[in-house]
């Protein structure tokens, strides 16, 4: 698949199946959101919980960009929530947001990861659809999910099996078995990912009627290994950014080698 970047005109419309792709996907987000505030409201689960389901799930609004007539459309679902988070510090949105929130975050008054982590997938989306080359959004999939299921799964299973055996690595607490996590379950996200948007829907991974099932082996191994590696050497708070733009950037290149992609 050959790397273009072209615009035109036309592509930047929206039609009607546009406009209930996009309410679809913005209220899937917002039940998440909801759902997440309900449980550390109404049955005092913590903000640490909470936020994990928010992590995990929330991002599946990515899913909706194949079915837009316009694929661009569905960075605007992404920049309505980094729009929400940068308001997230005033007084009426703050109580709303604080399902997503670190401890750090409530003391600081804002919820600077999940802004970071929308700003990130709002990139990486936009780079991708606004030139024409959603195709290849496999790629940029693969690095969100190993965020949404490999970060995901990372702190909970960290502070569980290692808060005994943790290191600081430029300001951040890391353990074997929150990286360990974060290589398996991040593997599996991507692989995941590869799967729903490079097979099912673009046919990146596709030679006739033989999926490359290696390939897609080989970039979700790949990917797992560099997001842990990212993620060690991130310093704290940057890891929403550097894991899934990096990752994304190394999973293409990755693609490049093994003759999927041309540039």
């Amino acid at each position: 698949m050959q790397i273009d970047i072209v615009f035109n005109i036309s592509d930047f419309a929206i039609d009607l199946n546009d406009f209930i792709v996009f309410t679809l996907a913005v209220l899937y987000a917002l039940t998440i959101l909801v759902i997440a505030d309900l449980s550390r409201r109404r049955f005092n689960l913590g903000s640490e919980f909470t936020r994990r389901i928010v992590h995990l799930f929330a991002g599946g609004a990515i899913w909706s960009l194949p079915y837009y007539t316009h694929a661009w459309v569905g960075t605007i679902v992404a920049l309505l929530f980094v729009i929400m988070l940068a308001l997230a510090n005033q007084e009426r949105f703050s109580k709303f947001f604080q399902a997503m929130a670190r401890p750090e975050d409530l003391d600081h008054g804002s919820v600077r990861g999940p802004f970071w982590y929308a700003v990130s997938i709002t990139l990486i989306t936009a780079v991708f659809t606004i030139t024409g080359n959603e195709q290849l959004y496999c790629f940029a999939a693969a690095g969100i999910h190993i965020m949404m299921f490999g970060d995901g799964m990372s702190a909970p299973i960290g502070m569980k099996f290692g808060a005994n055996h943790t290191y600081t690595i430029f300001g951040s607490k890391r353990s074997i078995q929150g990286c360990l996590a974060l290589l398996i379950f991040g593997i599996l996200g991507a692989f995941l990912a590869l799967w729903f948007f490079g097979v099912f829907h673009y046919g990146i991974f596709l030679v006739g009627s033989s999926i490359l099932i290696f390939e897609m082996i080989i970039i979700s191994v790949f990917g797992g290994f560099s997001a842990m590696l990212i993620e060690l050497v991130s310093p704290k708070g940057t890891d929403n950014t550097t894991v899934p733009i990096l990752t994304t950037v190394l999973m293409i290149y990755l693609g490049v080698l093994l003759g999927l992609v041309s540039i």
